[in-house]
């Protein structure tokens, strides 16, 4: 199974949680599977998202339906992400 950590600006990741129905499994990765919230000197806060490839996708189908602004976000982790 591959993991992808997804990396969201703290400002869209309150949005995009926002957006998701609390009930939805968006929600539930989202709200579960996160590795850290950080800001170093010269960067904005960070969210990261320890998640595997299907959760992912599933976030990037969410994101573009209820949040787009976080889909490039998404699409990184997923461009970057090995081939199995």
């Amino acid at each position: 199974m591959t993991t992808l950590l997804i990396r969201l600006p703290s400002e869209h990741y309150d949005l995009f949680v926002a957006a998701c129905e609390i009930t939805s499994p968006e929600y539930t990765i989202l709200k579960n599977n996160i590795v850290a919230r950080h800001q170093s000197s010269d960067e904005q806060p960070t969210v990261e998202i320890l998640c595997d490839m299907d959760e992912a996708t599933l976030l990037l189908e969410a994101a573009r339906r209820v949040y787009p602004e976080a889909v490039p976000f998404i699409e990184d982790a997923l461009n970057v992400a090995p081939e199995v």
